[in-house]
């Protein structure tokens, strides 16, 4: 079974999630379901600073499967993760339209 854990401090949460509100608020065009999880949409431009983000989500989420890659006049960012993660994967999916979601308050879960 995954560990479904996430290594930031409080403070470093809330940082990370404000930095999300700042690529969302800058770039974010839409969201999706995928087979294996979600993708959000993003404007041109954005590519390096989602690839940045993702790699530091990944270094405290390991259980998370996140891609970013450019497609057209789109950035794309695609995050997986094993089943038993669900929650958090939603969690991720409602971000750019809830903020920070119940999932990640208790921070057991990820962010």
């Amino acid at each position: 079974m995954t560990n479904i854990v996430c290594t930031l401090t409080d403070d470093d949460a809330q940082a990370r999630f404000a930095e999300y509100a700042r690529l969302f608020a800058a770039a974010y065009t839409g969201r999706e379901r995928t087979a294996a999880g979600m993708r959000w949409s993003l404007r041109p431009g954005v590519a390096e600073w989602a690839r940045d983000l993702a790699a530091r989500e990944r270094a405290c989420c390991a259980f998370l499967t996140i891609t970013v890659t450019e497609a057209g006049d789109r950035v794309l960012w695609e995050l997986s993760a094993d089943p038993a993660a669900q929650a958090v994967v939603d969690g991720f999916y409602d971000l750019p339209v809830n903020g920070t979601p119940s999932i990640f308050t208790g921070r057991q879960g990820g962010g």
